[in-house]
């Protein structure tokens, strides 16, 4: 259900990561009826109708079982629960994020 997608990194620092996150994060433009909600090793972004409230998900996480990451590396993992216009945006809004470093983040598609 929705659009799932990996960030494939050669950072593998849990900190820079984290800082990572957070700009991920800062880079998405929302209406009102949308709120962000941090976690530990990432954020969503709720929407304010109970009958789906998660639109987006976004997750640091260690590989396990992938072919695009090797077993006990760390990639992003992104669950886009709304598609369409506003999907498409929050993705190349955090592509513009991860474009900011060359060579070191690559998306994929699960």
């Amino acid at each position: 259900m929705g659009w799932e997608y990996g960030i494939r990194t050669k950072e593998q620092e849990y900190t820079r990561l984290h800082e990572i996150m957070l700009r991920l994060a800062a880079s998405l433009t929302h209406s009102r009826m949308y709120s962000l909600e941090q976690h530990t090793d990432g954020f969503s972004l709720l929407r304010d109708d109970a009958s789906w409230p998660r639109a987006l998900e976004v997750v640091l996480e260690e590989a396990s079982g992938l072919d695009e990451v090797a077993d006990g590396e760390r990639y992003i993992y992104c669950l886009f629960h709304i598609w369409g216009e506003e999907g498409r945006a929050w993705k190349q809004q955090m592509e513009g994020v991860t474009n900011q470093y060359p060579g070191v983040f690559e998306w994929f598609e699960l």
